[in-house]
């Protein structure tokens, strides 16, 4: 597809604090059960001092339990804006690549305009486009002046803004997920390859 899907390592790090919390609690709790363990084992009046050191580590192991608590509350919620924004973000590319395939049947490109469009919507240079379709950079400029004529613009940038604007005030944007390559997607998988 034409925009690119980025993927958000803030969720393995937050899974990662969430288990190192989780891992803290549990050892310390373990330490406490023991430390208990051995103090009715001994059968002795345990001290001032270790009573207040068995209270703070109480206290210490409560907090802990708690930012597991908040931890994996923040996880869950950082999760759920993530497939959000996953979703959002498909449906946009999906929707762009609609338009883009709707928008270049009513110009009539042929098949050479239509990938020569897509690759200069996307900024690459007529130098790159040109290697890429492994023609002359005369003819890369012909089939994207024939474009601009079709599309009734002057330039990428106008190319790219009837586009956008299209995208921006269309209503097809469905967040359900759509599984069909397109062929925006295929162009990129073949100018990732040529760069590879």
């Amino acid at each position: 597809m034409l925009l690119r899907a980025r993927k958000e390592p803030g969720i393995e790090r937050s899974a990662m604090i969430v288990a190192l919390y989780f891992f803290c609690a549990l050892v310390f709790g373990i330490d406490i059960i023991l430390e208990i363990g051995h103090e009715m084992r001994e059968e002795q009046h345990p001290s001032f001092s270790s009573t207040v050191h068995l209270v703070m580590e109480l206290f210490a192991e409560a907090a802990l339990i708690f930012a597991v608590i908040l931890s994996c509350q923040s996880y869950f919620r950082l999760r759920e804006i993530s497939k959000h924004e996953h979703d959002l973000g498909h449906a946009i590319r999906t929707g762009f690549d609609k338009i883009l395939m709707a928008k270049f049947h009513a110009w009539s490109l042929t098949k050479s305009e239509r990938e020569i469009a897509v690759l200069a919507i996307r900024g690459v240079s007529i130098a790159e486009i040109s290697v890429h379709r492994k023609s002359k950079e005369g003819t890369v400029k012909s089939h994207l002046h024939n474009v601009y004529v079709k599309a009734s613009v002057g330039s990428r940038s106008e190319l790219l803004a009837v586009l956008m604007d299209e995208l921006l005030y269309s209503h097809d944007l469905s967040l359900d997920p759509v599984h069909t390559p397109t062929m925006v997607h295929d162009i990129n998988q073949a100018r990732g390859q040529s760069v590879g």
